[in-house]
């Protein structure tokens, strides 16, 4: 069985996923909307997509019964409407990472699938990386835990033309922009997905005038340790997330969103290492692409509910530490 794919939008990470998509013979994509008509033309051109299937309005789009599964990539602050537009069409959801804001749209989405037995599905690399799933594994293999420390610092390929007066959609309040919900968000499902949630939430963002976060600190507090999750999208480090326990540590490398290399240091073992970072076919998207593929073909609860009890856990935290550093979106 496939699933045929309509995407709405062509930017860059609608390529990289596009260009996943056309590995999985299970995934063919068989039409585009782009509010800009020679953007999906390009598209079509790009990856065999017929011209007569471009379209520049979404419910046309959503009207074509061709159409089985859409494929949100748009700026965040429209995912909400075009995830219940499609759902309401009788498609199911794959969209992009913040699948949300809010906890209360995120619910009525949910409940919305539920209704009419369709998937709501977020396009995140981390959940399904298998370094993750190791992550996980041998976190219960280190003794206690007593910190937890995450950074993700990318200098953004739009930051400059921000500094110089332009405001792109990525470092814009009203399209729900800024590190916590671009790049923090990984980090955050890299936690939330081995300790569920969090009893506090703190937010310390760095500001630009426009009252985005261009870069933050978000603390979460467990019940036995403290984790600390560095964002920037006005910088660059050497990033890495870390599990640091009385018997041993496990070192992600180079960030939660990648999951490239994996590292187990336990006592009085050797070393436990993965590094997929020389093989070009293994991209973090192409376990997106997979995961979601074998997922629709063989849809199993299991893994449902946990792809819905991360998504929940990671938008609870998104909204409360917005809330707790006052940013307004």
């Amino acid at each position: 069985p496939s699933m045929n794919i309509g995407m709405v939008g062509t930017g860059s990470i609608a390529h990289t996923m596009a260009k996943e998509f056309a590995r999985l013979p299970t995934m063919p994509v068989v039409a585009v909307c782009s509010r800009n008509a020679d953007t999906g033309i390009a598209m079509a051109h790009e990856f065999h997509i017929p011209i007569p299937k471009v379209y520049t309005e979404y419910d046309e789009m959503l009207a074509n019964s061709e159409v089985e599964l859409v494929y949100i990539a748009t700026p965040n602050s429209l995912h909400f409407e075009q995830a219940k537009a499609a759902l309401l069409a009788g498609k199911h959801v794959l969209c992009e990472k913040p699948i949300v804001p809010t906890v209360a749209q995120l619910d009525e989405l949910l409940s919305l699938a539920e209704e009419r037995h369709l998937h709501l599905l977020e396009a995140i690399t981390t959940i399904e990386h298998p370094n993750y799933g190791l992550a996980k594994l041998f976190a219960k293999e280190i003794g206690s835990i007593k910190t937890v420390s995450c950074t993700f610092c990318q200098y953004s390929s739009r930051y400059d033309a921000f500094m110089n007066g332009q405001t792109p959609p990525v470092f814009d309040p009203a399209y729900c922009g800024g590190a916590l919900m671009d790049l923090n968000i990984y980090n955050i499902y890299f936690v939330v997905g081995i300790f569920g949630d969090p009893k506090a939430v703190h937010y310390y963002p760095n500001r630009h005038a426009n009252g985005i976060d261009t870069s933050g600190i978000l603390i979460l507090e467990y019940p036995n340790f403290v984790c600390q999750c560095t964002a920037a999208k006005d910088c660059s480090a050497h990033n890495s997330a870390q599990i640091i326990g009385t018997e041993g540590s496990i070192l992600i490398e180079p960030s939660s969103s990648t999951c490239q290399k994996f590292v187990a240091i336990r006592k009085g073992k050797e070393p436990y290492i993965i590094d997929d970072s020389d093989d070009s076919d293994v991209t973090p998207w192409w376990f997106v692409a997979l995961s979601i593929s074998n997922f629709l073909i063989v849809p199993q609860d299991t893994v449902k509910e946990r792809r819905i009890r991360a998504m929940r856990s990671t938008v609870a935290v998104l909204e409360a530490a917005r809330k707790d550093a006052h940013l307004d979106f």
